[in-house]
């Protein structure tokens, strides 16, 4: 249920347990949800899957829900990002087009200029920037333009390469995927600046799952860095290690969410 990120990056997280279990493991791609929707099955409730990976907001939602049968799982995956240092973590990235580098050097370059953001509930594609915006450069998102709300991380970096707006804020852990999957765009992009840290999306244990599988899993993904085999497919997919995650790692959201209240980014849709 974490839809922009590139469904390869789970296909071999599937493996990866498949293989430390011993156990037969399915994936099942929801790339339509961001989280469980009342109108349709819940993966814990209805015992659908044994872990889950979504958005860290629909997972702080489903907890202030008291959520049954769901429980974090004690790791989480470090994405290659030069701020990251070995932490769970991820940013937004606020990006312009490689044509625009002489004209925008940062955010406060970006004043009057079209903007796309993926939804405005978004922690990395809106939440951050206001708060980057209000403390920072003491203003609100009318230091903007004009903002297209795009839907997705990844349609805010196409309208990006394709001039449809001069700027956006994406997730670093989406902007690396994308890269990965399309090299020719590699030098296409600038990025200004990169907001954060965010906690990464977490996995999620059903808690029917037997407390020593759960075990191994959070076990052996803790040891992948320092094992040749396993660090050398771990870095092809981005993930330079996996670390110990706590609901810490979390507080950061909702202390965000708090700084902004009362802000909101208006929106034209093209």
């Amino acid at each position: 249920m974490c839809p922009d990120i590139p469904v390869s990056t789970f296909a071999f997280l599937r493996n990866c347990i498949e293989e430390v279990t011993g156990l037969e493991t399915d994936l099942i791609v929801e790339d339509r949800f961001k989280g469980p929707v009342p109108e349709r099955a819940n993966p814990f409730t209805d015992d659908l899957a044994d872990i889950v990976a979504l958005h860290s907001t629909n997972y702080l939602e489903l907890k202030a829900q008291n959520q049954d049968h769901m429980e974090l799982c004690p790791m989480a995956p470090v994405f290659q990002h030069h701020h990251a240092a070995g932490r769970p973590i991820y940013f937004s990235e606020i990006i312009v087009h490689a044509r625009n580098k002489d004209k925008y050097k940062d955010l406060l370059d970006l004043k009057g200029c079209s903007w796309a953001y993926n939804d405005k509930n978004s922690l990395s594609g809106n939440v951050i920037v206001l708060n980057h915006l209000k403390k920072e450069l003491k203003t609100n998102a009318n230091h903007f333009g004009n903002f297209v709300e795009s839907g997705s991380h990844l349609n805010s970096i196409k309208m990006v390469r394709d001039a449809t707006v001069e700027a956006a804020a994406v997730d670093s852990a989406v902007l690396a995927g994308y890269l990965q999957e399309h090299e020719d765009d590699k030098d296409n992009f600038i990025s200004l600046a990169s907001l954060g840290p965010l906690p990464i999306f977490p996995f999620l244990f059903n808690d029917r799952l037997p407390d020593q599988i759960k075990r191994k899993i959070t076990k052996e993904f803790l040891a992948f860095s320092t094992i040749s085999k396993w660090k050398k497919r771990l870095n092809e997919m981005g993930i330079e290690k996996f670390a110990p995650v706590s609901n810490d790692l979390y507080s950061i959201e909702q202390e965000l969410f708090n700084d902004v209240k009362g802000m909101s980014i208006n929106t034209a849709y093209y």
